[in-house]
């Protein structure tokens, strides 16, 4: 893409003149189709280039330069708000570019190697800026010399000269093997513009006026260190010395009390200054802060209270506040040219205050403008939000059960009134409306009583009777709903049932007639204790009652009125093993 709208640039040149017109359109259609390998790509791009300049007459430097702006446009175009918050110089751009680079493959997990593109940019004394591209990419480090003027041009408004220069096999690492490659450019001003940075006005330079001691710098930034050119340690602040159980007497290098986790270069005064423009994650180590031994003393203490039954839990140094082996900080290296030093100011990787406890610190031990502060606070917060919103689950869950346990007892209650009511008397009643008593005109009754009852209770236990009446009474009740019968109650021997008196009906007569034979058939089933089948006697009277529910405790659905009496006394009139009919339901049925 790139280089064939460096081709197109230059198409407008060549109109005119057929042959070098065939030439430059077989140039373009080779770019368009395009498809090699890394190493062959950049041979291919510069053949093309070096015909493109031959054909036009220009030199192969300048058709260079227009390819890297070409290059760099389209990045910009696509990428304008990111580049021009990367550096508020041309020198900041490009270690800000090689910060941005290491951000990116840390964050995507991808661990940063000695291999790993990298910039670094310095100034030299004459104001001219060095930039160093190590470890480049082939077309890359080949648009470097156009890609440069461009971001001059387009970020900061400035025309720079770029001049690539030769320069020994020098690493990101600050050493030098026979296989490592870097790019090496001079960037100088031109007339017009201006690279360097002006010292700001009405700043003080005298150093008597910028006065603090050593004791306000370490609690202003805790976790800072610098070090030497020789890697020793000069100075700690104060949570690094609690940290590290710092002893003022004692002698102190880099590499006996850390180790750099990222970027991965060696521990040397000079590869540090290579890579100022890196984010470094450095790490205590656990035999520097002496936690080995205090770990097997507290294990021995441990042991021998265990011997003797004992269970140790110091509430003010208890294990789980004992500092833990390591702990990481993120920071940034600065160069101290004065002191021939490098100050690390960092923050501790910490986000929950269990571990910052763990190890032996307190949020006083953090600066207010750190904001690790805030992250941890943040995280206590959203710990305790999700606690919260735990408790509320597990509360939500215990109202379902109870709510879900609710429904199923009112289910319960509902169908006991249902069994107990005809359905609108016991939706009322539960409802708790008062059920007004109701005249019934055509209702079918049925009476029975079994034969020698008394009798049989005289000879048999009351459990046994007990068991004889709820055997034949729940065959009874099965009928009922078999036939949609409403039964009336069952008083002793008395069974009473009806029709017509819970559903209006004009065949009310037909079921009765029909419980009453299938009565008949299942007493026979049922045998009294002493292995005799009982013997029913059923009577059947058709007419109008009144119903209505009696009672406050235990109400009873009761029928009254003479026909009610009448189909009693045709019941009490029948024979054993007999069904006896009034007039008037013989007329309905």
């Amino acid at each position: 893409m790139t280089l064939k709208r460096t081709l197109q640039y230059y198409e407008h040149q060549v109109i005119g003149y057929r042959d070098a017109e065939k030439n430059f359109h077989n140039i373009s259609n080779r770019c368009s189709y395009a498809d090699h390998s890394n190493e062959e790509e950049i041979e291919d791009v510069s053949g093309i280039l070096q015909r493109t300049a031959n054909i036009l007459g220009l030199k192969f430097q300048e058709i260079q330069e227009r390819f890297g702006e070409e290059f760099f446009k389209i990045c910009f175009d696509e990428n304008e708000r990111v580049l021009r918050a990367v550096g508020s110089t041309l020198q900041d751009f490009f270690n800000g570019f090689d910060a941005l680079l290491e951000h990116i493959r840390t964050s995507f997990g991808k661990q940063a190697t000695l291999e790993s593109s990298s910039f670094l940019c310095k100034e030299l004394p004459e104001g001219t800026l060095m930039l160093h591209y190590f470890h480049p990419h082939q077309t890359v480090g080949f648009a470097m010399l156009g890609m440069i003027k461009a971001v001059g041009k387009r970020i900061y408004h400035l025309n720079v000269e770029v001049e690539q220069i030769e320069n020994e096999k020098l690493c990101s690492d600050g050493s030098n093997p026979s296989n490592c490659s870097c790019l090496t450019f001079l960037i100088k001003e031109c007339e017009t513009t201006q690279i360097t940075k002006d010292i700001p006005q009405g700043t003080s330079q005298v150093p008597a006026d910028l006065r603090i001691s050593i004791n306000t710098f370490c609690r202003a930034f805790p976790f800072h260190l610098m070090f030497d050119s020789s890697m020793l340690v000069l100075q700690l602040g104060e949570g690094l010395r609690k940290q590290l159980r710092y002893d003022t007497h004692k002698v102190l290098k880099f590499e006996d009390c850390f180790e750099i986790v990222s970027p991965m270069i060696n521990a040397t005064f000079d590869r540090v200054l290579l890579r100022l423009s890196t984010p470094f994650v450095i790490r205590t180590k656990p035999e520097a802060s002496g936690t080995e031994n205090e770990d097997k003393e507290n294990i021995s203490f441990g042991i021998a209270y265990c011997f003797r039954g004992l269970i140790y839990c110091d509430h003010d140094k208890g294990y789980d506040s004992k500092p833990t082996d390591v702990m990481e900080i993120k920071g940034q290296m600065i160069h101290v040219p004065e002191s021939s030093a490098v100050l690390f100011l960092g923050s501790p990787c910490v986000d929950k205050l269990d571990e910052l406890m763990g190890r032996g610190l307190h949020l006083s031990d953090i600066p207010i403008h750190d904001a690790t502060r805030d992250v941890i606070l943040v995280g206590e917060q959203a710990k305790a939000q999700d606690g919260l919103k735990k408790r509320m689950d597990k509360l939500k869950a215990t109202l379902e059960r109870t709510h879900q346990a609710l429904e199923e007892e009112k289910k319960k209650t509902v169908d006991l009134l249902y069994s107990i009511f005809p359905g609108d008397v016991a939706q009322q009643l539960w409802q708790g409306q008062q059920v007004q008593a109701r005249k019934f005109d055509d209702v079918t009754m049925l009476f029975s009583d079994i034969v020698g009852f008394t009798a049989i209770c005289a000879q048999c236990t009351p459990m046994q009777v007990i068991s004889m009446l709820n055997e034949l009474y729940t065959r009874f009740d099965h009928q009922c709903g078999f036939l949609d019968i409403y039964k009336v109650e069952t008083i002793g021997d008395a069974y009473c049932v009806a029709s017509g008196l819970h559903r209006k009906s004009l065949c009310h007569a037909k079921p009765i007639a029909l419980m009453a034979l299938k009565m008949m058939e299942l007493s026979e089933e049922v045998l009294t204790p002493d292995g005799r089948p009982i013997q029913m006697r059923i009577g059947i009277h058709s007419g109008s009652v009144l119903a209505g529910v009696v009672g406050v405790r235990m109400p009873r659905y009761c029928l009254f009125g003479n026909n009610v009496t009448l189909a009693s006394k045709f019941e009490s009139g029948s024979h054993p093993r007999r069904i006896n009919i009034s007039p008037t339901t013989y007329h309905y049925y």
